[in-house]
């Protein structure tokens, strides 16, 4: 079997090969970048999801103790009927006011009654 027969052959194979190489290559270096890329981008994601799932638990745990101090808050109605007592309160305050300078006048015209008194005799 002569050898020279088939060299044609064989370089023929052997530049497909080389050309095929060459183009699976370039075709798969991209794919190498895009699958670092895609990595890359998964962690990024993932490490801003967990912050912002700490963001929101935090949130959350605030808003629960807003809710606490509220509880613990009056209501509109409260607020109204705290307004009317306080209203009562006033008059009455008021009514102590009067009654106490009548009483004080009065000590004060007593007491000026005895003075005169007390000159007098």
């Amino acid at each position: 079997m002569d050898m020279t027969a088939l060299l044609p052959w064989l370089v023929g194979i052997n530049t497909l090969l080389s050309i095929g190489t060459v183009i699976y290559a370039v075709m798969t270096s991209g794919a190498k970048k895009t699958a670092s890329d895609l990595e890359t981008h998964k962690r990024e994601t993932e490490e801003r999801w967990n912050g912002l799932d700490k963001i929101m638990d935090d949130h959350g745990s605030r808003i629960q103790s807003i809710e606490g101090e509220m509880k613990h808050l009056p209501d509109k109605d409260m607020v109204h009927q705290l307004q009317m007592t306080m209203k009562d309160i006033q008059i009455e305050m008021a009514n102590v006011k009067a009654e106490t300078q009548a009483a004080a006048r009065t000590s004060r015209r007593v007491e000026e009654f005895l003075l005169d008194r007390a000159k007098g005799s």
